[in-house]
């Protein structure tokens, strides 16, 4: 019986040390990992993770002393993870930091020698750009309008994140992620419109397609039409009226603001003009935003010869364009008797119609069927300061790269005519106009530098040098 009491002791005691061995095992060979791992190492922590474990008093210890040396185990772990995750997160942000130096690199040795000449070019009528003359500013208008965005509302209804709201108050806090050169202008100041206009004239931009709302619409830019299209026509641009998703809108009362349109500006040299290729008719250009929320039969009344409400051949028949954000919306294009397409987000990857990959088949699906694809590029995309939750939309322009992929794909779609989104939409961060370095006691705004507040002023102008080289008889129609 002795025996066995002292065989049993012994197996117990083995018991013991064989689970120390195990557990020390463990965490000397976590702790050498540790110390030869290059991503996560805590060799230039200022103390020592762990303190000294001694042999001898882990022997004398019993089964309570097993235990805590787990969960001693167990708090080093964490501890070490820690500070292996800050450690870790401190070396992410300086490869982050390198690698937009070697692009920033590649842009000043590269493309500025490039974009710095003081050449002239040409203006292309083919290359389009959306323009939104809805701001105001205390100083001019004598209230704010649209610099004092509101922080609109998520549209995803189970994200329970909580977001700000209310509206930004100018001249520091407006709302977009980059702060204009020019300040917080008022869109019918006529030295702003005039200086808007010269800079599009340099880069090469041809047609000015401007966000028009009616009379007596909420938000109406129709009172600024005027001066934009003298503007325009004092450099040689061109006009084309976007027509906003007013409240209200539908293809009915559309009939009565074409009209308008058309008896206003319809006789102004500026306002763009192009040949139909389907009866060779020279027509105004009209982009119709959010068009598909109507049904193509509702569109075909208007837009059909055999419609019982039919523009063609009328005082307001022109080369009306469709907007294509689904695959889907293809048929609705057709259908309604539309004469082409655009796709103007400027977020790759967010709908079919913005995404790159699909533009080569789109321009084939419009030679098919005799209608004008054009497709629209755009140097980035970010409007967390009016959708502060809609962070996945968010495209990095890199400086100047993800712009050049733009183009280099609407140029190998084979359109033969671009949209740029966009000259100055601040809220969704997309405008090419110069921009500065600025920050609030809440906020440091996005800027362009070190390449300058004109960077992608001259992006755009070497892009359009590229796109008239590639189709250089592709000449205006007007």
């Amino acid at each position: 019986m002795f025996g066995s009491v002292v065989t049993a002791l012994s197996l117990r005691r083995c018991f013991y040390l064989s689970a120390i061995v195990v557990i020390l095992s463990t965490l000397m060979a976590a702790v050498i990992i540790v110390k030869l791992s290059p991503l996560e190492s805590v060799k230039c922590q200022p103390h020592m993770v762990t303190s000294p474990v001694e042999w001898s008093t882990l022997s004398s210890q019993g089964q309570a002393g097993v235990g805590d040396l787990i969960i001693a185990v167990h708090e080093n772990r964490s501890r070490m993870q820690e500070l292996n995750g800050k450690s870790y997160g401190e070396m992410r942000q300086k490869m982050v930091q390198n690698k937009v130096a070697r692009i920033s690199n590649r842009m000043r040795k590269k493309i500025m020698p490039l974009i710095n000449r003081n050449s002239s070019i040409d203006t292309n009528y083919n290359v389009h750009i959306f323009y939104y003359p809805w701001y105001r500013s205390l100083e001019f208008d004598k209230s704010w309008k649209h610099w004092n965005h509101d922080y609109l509302p998520n549209w995803k209804k189970n994200d329970k994140r909580v977001f700000p709201d209310g509206k930004h108050k100018p001249p520091d806090d407006i709302g977009a992620n980059y702060y204009p050169s020019l300040g917080c202008y008022s869109s019918r100041d006529p030295q702003v419109i005039d200086l808007h206009m010269k800079q599009l004239k340099e880069t090469g931009v041809g047609v000015v397609v401007v966000s028009w709302i009616p009379p007596n619409a909420i938000d109406s830019t129709d009172s600024v039409m005027s001066d934009i299209l003298d503007a325009a026509h004092r450099y040689s641009l061109k006009v084309a009226p976007h027509i906003e998703p007013y409240a209200g809108r539908n293809p009915i009362n559309l009939i009565e603001h074409l009209k308008y349109l058309f008896s206003e500006y319809g006789k102004h040299p500026a306002l763009h003009r192009i040949k139909r290729e389907t009866d060779g008719a020279v027509l105004p250009v009209m982009y119709i935003y959010d068009s598909y929320v109507f049904p193509s039969n509702s569109w075909w009344e208007l837009l059909s010869d055999r419609g019982n409400l039919t523009l063609r051949g009328s005082e307001i028949d022109a080369v009306y364009m469709g907007l294509l954000v689904d695959a889907q919306h293809k048929n609705h294009i057709k259908k309604s008797h539309f004469d082409g397409f655009y796709t103007y987000f400027a977020t790759n990857g967010f709908s079919f119609g913005s995404s790159w990959k699909n533009w080569k088949d789109l321009n084939k699906f419009a030679e098919q069927n005799e209608l004008l694809f054009i497709p629209s590029v755009g140097p980035g995309y970010i409007d967390t300061q009016v959708r502060p939750w809609n962070a996945d939309n968010t495209r990095h322009r890199r400086h100047g790269q993800y712009y050049g992929y733009a183009w280099s794909s609407a140029l190998n779609s084979g359109a033969t005519t671009v949209s740029i989104t966009s000259f100055n939409e601040w809220h969704e961060g997309t405008q090419i106009e110069p921009a500065r370095p600025a920050s609030n006691k809440d906020f440091t705004y996005l800027d362009y530098e070190p390449e300058g507040p004109n960077l992608y002023l001259n992006l755009t102008k070497l892009w359009v040098e590229q796109f008239t080289k590639k189709y250089k008889n592709a000449k205006p129609n007007d």
